[in-house]
């Protein structure tokens, strides 16, 4: 392996964390290994001078009774000297074989009592030991490191494809998606990353297709609103009329209708991105209909229509008061300026519903996720008087209330009706 390929793999969070955790492993298998070759070593060698000390006791009883020393054993010594050392304990390898022996001196009226044991047996068992010990920690650090590396590998190949997909998504691919199998940490954050590009995909999708109708709404108002100042221009100089106060009010009404697109956008963008949440308060539906009620049932009755009121069993709802008399006022006005002449509006609440019907052409199917975006109008309504945001303020003002907004057709299969339903409601 070359020294750049190495210094790649090193460079990669998955190995680099296999190989420190590799060596915390070896650090804590050798301490413990060491701690129990320690322990063996310690009970062999306190197992030989208990046998010591009883094969001494028995000596000096023999000696204080008249007796010879015992005579003894297989790879035992035995002897009666005069003191030369200290009592006590000391092992020396004998030469030339390098016998290793264990001595215990014992100073009586006798002389010194000098008994030794071969513990050569148990030098080999510590040397079986420290190689049975040595060979298990080459054998488990070479299983571990090929373990540990193909699980890096692994992990390492989808850290990846997160990171491609990212790579690819940061280039402007928003449509790309992280495909990750499993049921483990990298698919959640896989999975989160699509859910984030998705909304992102289609918060830009929405912006071009607003951009586009901004575009294309407002032309024919600035078109207009140039022809009456070129106009009023010409002849105030070539004609030298003065310019008529009629032309001036139909300019001002339209700089005040693009003005009012824009003030409108702006609150709608307002709304979506959370303000007003920190006004929120109870809100009872049935107070907030009757309002509603009051305020627009003249209006509905001047356009030659009638508002119906139903309250059935309100709930009451956090959120903020003056946002959602907004949206209904909307929701009127749409079921006013699109609904069939002479019809009957119906505002009703349910419970946490609350619904306005009306009993015009109604929407089409293919359309009504569409009518909730801003500025969309479809081409039966595009040369009307509208921008297409009326929708667009109850959708956003909808989901800052969590609340859950569907369009339907309304009964009998006639009209339409936009419905809410709230969520985390408190009876009245």
């Amino acid at each position: 392996m070359s020294l750049s390929r190495f210094s790649g793999l090193l460079r990669l969070s998955a190995v680099r964390q296999t190989l420190w955790l590799l060596g915390l492993f070896s650090l804590i298998t050798l301490a413990g290994w060491g701690a129990t070759y320690w322990l063996v070593q310690r009970d062999m060698l306190r197992a030989v001078d208990t046998r010591l000390t009883t094969r001494m006791d028995a000596a000096v009883t023999a000696l204080n009774a008249g007796q010879a020393l015992p005579a003894p054993g297989d790879g035992e010594t035995v002897a009666l000297v005069a003191p030369k050392k200290d009592d006590g304990f000391e092992t020396h390898d004998l030469e030339p074989d390098g016998t290793e022996m264990r001595y215990l001196r014992r100073t009586t009226p006798h002389g010194q009592i000098v008994l030794g044991e071969n513990t050569e047996l148990q030098e080999e068992l510590r040397d079986i030991l420290a190689a049975g010990m040595q060979l298990s920690l080459l054998a488990t650090l070479l299983l571990t490191t090929i373990a540990g590396l193909w699980m890096a590998r692994a992990g390492q190949r989808r850290l990846n494809v997160i990171s491609d997909g990212l790579a690819e998504v940061a280039q402007g691919k928003l449509s790309r998606r992280i495909a990750l199998s499993g049921q483990d940490d990298l698919s959640l954050l896989a999975a989160r990353i699509n859910a984030t590009t998705a909304r992102l995909d289609d918060a830009m999708t929405r912006m071009r297709v607003q951009s586009s109708n901004i575009a294309h709404d407002l032309r024919t108002p600035l078109a207009r609103l140039r022809a009456q100042i070129e106009a009023s221009l010409t002849a105030a100089t070539e004609q030298g009329r003065a310019i008529d106060p009629d032309e001036l009010t139909t300019t001002l009404d339209q700089i005040d209708r693009i003005t009012g697109t824009f003030d409108a956008l702006l609150r709608l963008s307002r709304i979506e991105r959370g303000a007003g949440r920190e006004g929120f308060a109870p809100v009872s539906l049935g107070s907030l209909v009757e309002t509603v009620a009051e305020t627009f049932g003249p209006v509905v009755e001047d356009a030659g229509q009638s508002l119906r009121v139903e309250i059935i069993a309100p709930a009451t709802v956090d959120g903020d008061r003056d946002l959602l008399i907004q949206a209904l006022a909307n929701l009127i006005q749409n079921a006013l300026r699109y609904g069939a002449d002479g019809q009957t509006v119906a505002l009703c609440v349910h419970g946490s519903r609350l619904s306005i019907t009306d009993e015009g052409p109604g929407i089409p199917l293919a359309e009504r996720d569409k009518v909730v975006q801003p500025l969309y109008q479809s081409e039966a309504t595009r040369q009307g008087d509208g921008f297409g945001l009326g929708l667009s303020m109850v959708r956003a003002t909808s989901d800052l209330h969590g609340a859950l907004l569907s369009l339907s057709d309304g009964p009998g299969g006639r009209g339409l009706m936009v419905t809410l339903r709230f969520a985390q409601l408190t009876d009245l």
